[in-house]
């Protein structure tokens, strides 16, 4: 295949550039599911800087919407992580597994709930994700959301039953992880909510041993 012409199309997918990603399909059509050198296909590209057009004719032209690049991320988990919900759904409906996950176990749900994509999660969500599917670290996408403080997010996948009081490999629990980060209102909603403040990690702490000082006098008590 003439590289000069991958180039061209990779540039156009990168810049949006709808009319000249059309001319170089047309020209070469196989360009549809070429992969660059980390893998990445030109719909992985688009999908996660939100052309929608040019997601479009990619799919329309035979794009494989299951394709991975070298870490094992998807054109989804791209989408997800930067907001695009129609390009999900766009994807999804060719095909896209929700469950997907990269080299790190890392998926789709993961990305949108910890950058607060709260519209994306609820779309994931509805169309089969796993809510307590766990990582590498054995994090869920609510261990992510309350790390990150995406308060929607939180009180969406509990609603959506989310296990509260699931642990990662170090024994890490939400009540853990708000209480190191200093929520305080996060702290008493998790409490609300069924979090067990007894459960203890892996070096026999518990989410008390969690708080900084400068919230311990206000949240001491309640978590003893």
């Amino acid at each position: 295949m003439d590289q000069t012409l991958v180039k061209e199309f990779y540039s156009a997918c990168g810049m949006g550039d709808y009319g000249k990603v059309l001319a170089c399909i047309d020209r070469e059509p196989g360009l549809v599911n070429v992969k660059n050198g980390d893998g990445r296909t030109a719909l992985m590209r688009t999908a996660k800087r939100g052309y929608e057009e040019i997601v479009q004719v990619l799919l329309d032209r035979g794009a494989d919407v299951r394709a991975r690049d070298k870490n094992n991320k998807t054109a989804l988990m791209g989408a997800a992580k930067n907001g695009h919900k129609y390009i999900c759904q766009l994807l999804v409906d060719a095909g896209a597994d929700v469950n997907s996950h990269d080299n790190n176990g890392r998926t789709a749900l993961m990305r949108a709930a910890f950058l607060g994509q709260s519209h994306v999660v609820e779309y994931l969500v509805e169309h089969g994700a796993n809510i307590d599917e766990i990582d590498a670290k054995g994090r869920t996408a609510l261990m992510d959301a309350v790390l990150a403080f995406q308060v929607d997010v939180i009180v969406y996948l509990l609603e959506k039953g989310a296990d509260i009081n699931k642990q990662d490999n170090e024994g890490c629990t939400c009540l853990m992880r708000a209480s190191y980060g200093g929520y305080t209102d996060l702290v008493l909603y998790l409490l609300r909510k069924g979090a067990d403040k007894d459960i203890m990690d892996i070096h026999g702490n518990k989410a008390v041993s969690y708080l900084p000082t400068s919230c311990r006098a206000e949240l001491q008590d309640v978590l003893k």
